[in-house]
């Protein structure tokens, strides 16, 4: 992807009439996460971190249900990128990246991260 943002696919270890298994693994050690659901052309983020927490440095969210249209740009330039993410996948976004997520269908998303976290380290800036 870039070294900016990592996107990691999990690992199925199977499939069928039931659905699916699989299995993914966080770089760090975990203990809180924020539960997200949107609608299908909802928009959320437009933020960056600065890294002051582990939960924000990296940011990673997981992808539960859905498909997103991940959106990102380094702080201080222009240049946006763009990626459209299907579940399940693994998102990491280094501190000074602004990032959006527009939900292409409903989605289920885990923030790997504490509220305190985010509330400590956001700052709002359009991608």
């Amino acid at each position: 992807m870039s070294d900016l943002v990592t996107i990691k696919q999990f690992n199925i270890i199977g499939q069928d009439e039931r659905g699916l298994t699989a299995e993914c693994f966080l770089s760090r050690k975990q203990d809180k996460f924020v539960y997200i659901s949107r609608k299908a052309g909802t928009v959320s983020g437009n933020t960056y971190h600065q890294g002051k927490s582990e939960g924000t440095h990296p940011k990673i969210f997981v992808v539960l249900s859905g498909r997103i249209k991940f959106s990102y740009r380094k702080i201080g330039t222009a240049h946006v990128s763009s990626i459209e993410i299907a579940a399940p996948a693994q998102i990491e976004v280094l501190p000074y990246v602004t990032h959006k997520v527009e939900a292409l269908e409903h989605c289920v998303i885990l923030e790997c991260n504490s509220l305190s976290d985010i509330k400590e380290d956001r700052i709002r800036e359009e991608v």
